[in-house]
């Protein structure tokens, strides 16, 4: 394992009105690895989420990506610098097709312009493939996926944004069993292609079996 993590944050806290989220808190994520983060509802967790993804600054602390120090205004930013986030409530649009989602904000373009939908369609099912996933038809409409399939939608846009830290939160929450070892499949596949994931669950056996 690379001794430089890919993401090391130092005494990060975080103060709302009336509540500290947040309290010098501090770990590191290397390349290939998955680190579980758990504690209780109200332990802070969607917030340091949300402060490694850009949403939140925090009021104390650093963030270095590569050794390098940074600051997120905005989840453009973290976007990137690799940084992508799963966050319970999928964030795909139903009326678009599975590679519209995947290429969201950022569709390979021709000469003049024009989205390049047989490009687009193209690397969708590169990405797909990538991850084993094969059953997705790229040219299908979001809405018409079971919870799983869209998971594995959102995971391939992370990665068609080439992510390199992922952040999933409480990613087997909705899933039925045989799409949760799904997930742990492609998590594997992950983190042997260097990918650092930050996993984020209550069910300990996940977290043995993964972290």
């Amino acid at each position: 394992m690379n001794s430089i993590p890919i993401l090391e944050i130092e005494h990060i806290s975080k103060r709302f009105p009336g509540v500290q989220a947040l309290s010098d808190v501090a770990f590191q994520v290397h390349a290939g690895e998955v680190h579980a983060l758990l504690g209780e509802n109200g332990a802070g967790k969607s917030t340091l989420i949300k402060i490694i993804s850009g949403v939140y600054r925090p009021d104390e602390g650093t963030i270095r990506i590569d050794n390098q120090p940074v600051t997120f205004s905005n989840p453009r930013e973290a976007q990137a610098l690799g940084v992508a986030t799963i966050y319970q409530e999928l964030s795909l649009y139903p009326e678009l097709t599975v590679a519209e989602n995947i290429f969201m904000g950022h569709a390979p373009r021709g000469p003049l312009g024009i989205v390049a939908w047989r490009e687009m369609g193209r690397r969708s099912r590169e990405i797909l493939e990538s991850l084993e996933i094969t059953d997705l038809d790229v040219n299908r409409k979001v809405g018409g996926l079971s919870v799983g399939q869209r998971q594995r939608v959102e995971i391939a846009k992370a990665l068609s944004l080439n992510a390199r830290i992922l952040i999933m939160d409480e990613p087997t929450a909705a899933l039925t069993e045989a799409d949760v070892q799904r997930l742990f499949s492609i998590v594997r596949l992950l983190r042997e292609r260097g990918v650092g994931v930050i996993y984020i669950s209550h069910r300990l056996e996940e977290v043995f079996l993964l972290a």
